[in-house]
């Protein structure tokens, strides 16, 4: 007699059914969602079996959930850094953000433009 091939949580039988294997306990694809998968930060909504997942610090994304906070470029396979409250920023806008603010029209000065300093204040070009 064979041994039975059932999910951990449903005991419904997952034999020629799509099933997950998580710590050592095979589940379906429904309890997976419902129990063990990851919930995505951005979404709020579980990372499904056939989702892709990304991970960082504990925290988890659907792949397309991954984008920068301030203009919403996707950040898969992209350089990004935690910013306040622990959102995600793409490097632009980390940069745009960082750099020093001309004081006439108070637009970043980004690098490769030339700042005209005067009366200890910074301006661009375009002011």
């Amino acid at each position: 007699m064979s041994e039975r091939f059932d999910c951990h949580y449903c005991r419904n039988p997952l034999q020629g059914k799509k099933y997950v294997q998580k710590e050592g306990r095979h589940c379906c694809v429904k309890c997976f969602e419902k129990f063990c998968a990851n919930t995505c930060t951005e979404c709020k909504k579980p990372i499904g079996a056939d989702s892709k997942e990304l991970r960082f610090k504990n925290r988890y994304w659907h792949d397309n959930c991954f984008h920068c906070f301030k203009c919403y470029t996707s950040l898969v396979n992209e350089p990004f850094m935690l910013r306040e409250n622990n959102k995600v920023w793409c490097s632009n806008c980390t940069a745009a953000e960082d750099a020093p603010r001309c004081k006439g029209c108070f637009k970043s000065i980004i690098a490769g433009t030339v700042p005209v300093t005067g009366l200890r204040a910074t301006f661009c070009s375009r002011a």
